[in-house]
């Protein structure tokens, strides 16, 4: 193993961790402290916006996009930085020569978006342990959506640039 591939691996395990570590600590704050920190975002992207907060609506409730609020893209935005940093450690682990790398592609993209789901449903589970909080699959499902946009987005990242790099080997050749 090469020098470079341990500082990729160690990074993207870093980055991983830290992302873990940051999902666990919000996780962790009881109910008052996750709405008070949900409506200050909220007021702050609502202000960002120019979006009023309804009379008798806290800003973490008001609905964003389709359908969703503003703490749920907290989990998407979470959950992105799991699946690109999952992504980005599973392919450095699985490095392999260029010539098989759409099946590399694929089984890290598998890899990553499968240790994400099952750190967002660990995360739930923990979260029915802390007062004011609750465990639903709904979060994780929108945990999800977070996972898939990252993945989907690194693979077809690494599928251009394999594209690129076979057509310019063929030109040469």
């Amino acid at each position: 193993m090469t020098f470079n591939r341990k500082i990729k691996i160690a990074l993207s395990a870093a980055f991983t961790l830290a992302v873990m570590i940051t999902i666990f600590i919000f996780s962790s704050q009881n109910g008052s402290q996750s709405s008070g920190a949900s409506n200050g975002v909220g007021r702050w992207v609502l202000g960002l916006l120019g979006i009023e907060i309804p009379p008798g609506q806290s800003p973490s409730d008001v609905v964003i996009f389709a359908g969703l609020k503003i703490r749920n893209f907290a989990h998407i935005f979470l959950y992105f930085c799991m699946g690109l940093s999952s992504y980005l450690l599973s392919a450095s682990l699985w490095s392999i020569k260029v010539q098989a790398r759409p099946s590399r592609t694929l089984f890290s993209a598998l890899c990553a978006f499968g240790f994400s789901l099952f750190y967002a449903c660990t995360d739930e589970f923990h979260q029915y342990f802390i007062p004011g909080r609750s465990a639903t699959v709904r979060d994780i499902g929108i945990d999800c959506i977070g996972i898939a946009l990252a993945v989907l987005i690194c693979v077809v990242v690494e599928l251009i640039i394999y594209a690129v790099r076979t057509r310019r080997t063929a030109q040469t050749d």
